[in-house]
């Protein structure tokens, strides 16, 4: 006999069962009010990273805003993380420059995390910028001239970075004596100085890596120039000159595909220079020396395009 289905107007509600919510517990960060390095109170964490926490702390000798770099506790003894903590710390300290961000102490906190204390920046990355659209040709290129200023400083102290990508491009809502602060010279190369490692590996993020980085080659200024070039023609146009997920294919993209024309990319409300194109498209030249030469000289030839 098949069971009795309950109906309407026999005393079954018909209402759905509504279940309350299951209570999600958020564990505290161990860090959050605790003093470090002896005198920076942790505020709150700002950023997570694939290595590290960024926090907002504050002096407790003078009350100036701190941001604290902090290494991941199952990172602690990995050598070569600590080694590139330690890099990004003695590269900074190599570089006195309004767009660069200074490292002001390098140490530890509890369990042998190492820490890097920063100059905290108020404002936004070059990443959220470019997520809202192609930036005005003007305003690129006041911010294509300081990251070639700031980088031309770099250079000038023998530091390489690298890495330069959107993410490690500040923009500062108050901007004092530059218009962007460069972070994360975590695999800054300091030139003359010693090979940390033998063995040849593929440094950088594949999306803004130069051809000769990209081969395992060692590298010099020539190759931030590379990446500058990347991010001018993705702040002009909103696109990337080589893209995708595959970071094998990105690299053999920047070896030997040419990047697409940028007039190609440029949306119809955007317009540039004939000028301001050819260079953009002059410093992703996969020779180096087919690129402008130094930062100094891309800095002078990015400033004359501006406005008069």
């Amino acid at each position: 006999m098949a069971p009795d289905t309950p109906t309407p107007g026999r005393g079954v509600s018909t209402e759905p069962v509504v279940h309350a919510p299951a209570v999600v517990k958020v564990r505290p960060d161990p860090l959050q009010g605790r003093l470090v390095r002896g005198r920076y109170r942790i505020i709150s964490r700002i950023a997570r990273g694939g290595m590290a926490s960024v926090y907002l702390a504050r002096d407790a000798r003078g009350g100036a805003l701190f941001a604290v770099k902090v290494l991941r506790g199952d990172l602690v003894l990995d050598s070569r993380v600590r080694e590139r903590f330690l890099n990004e710390s003695l590269a900074t300290q190599m570089v006195e420059h309004p767009g660069i961000v200074q490292v002001v102490d390098v140490g530890e906190v509890d369990g042998g995390r190492m820490c890097l204390v920063m100059e905290y920046v108020d404002g936004e990355s070059l990443r959220v910028a470019i997520e809202k659209g192609p930036l005005l040709v003007d305003r690129a290129i006041d911010l294509f001239v300081d990251m070639a200023e700031a980088l031309a400083a770099a250079h000038d102290n023998g530091v390489v970075h690298r890495d330069l990508k959107p993410e490690n491009v500040l923009l500062p809502r108050k901007p004092s004596g530059s218009l962007v602060k460069i972070v994360d010279f975590g695999i800054a190369r300091i030139l003359d100085a010693p090979r940390i490692t033998t063995t040849r590996h593929v440094m950088g993020t594949p999306q803004y890596i130069a051809p000769e980085q990209a081969r395992g080659e060692v590298v010099d200024w020539r190759a931030d120039i590379y990446a500058l070039g990347v991010l001018m023609y993705e702040m002009l146009t909103g696109e990337l000159p080589f893209a995708g997920d595959d970071p094998d294919t990105l690299l053999r993209q920047h070896i030997s595909t040419p990047p697409p024309p940028l007039v190609t990319r440029l949306r119809s409300a955007q317009a540039i220079s004939g000028p301001l194109e050819r260079l953009v498209m002059l410093c992703l030249a996969k020779d180096p020396l087919h690129r402008p030469q130094s930062m100094d000289e891309l800095a002078a030839r990015l400033s004359a395009l501006r406005p008069a």
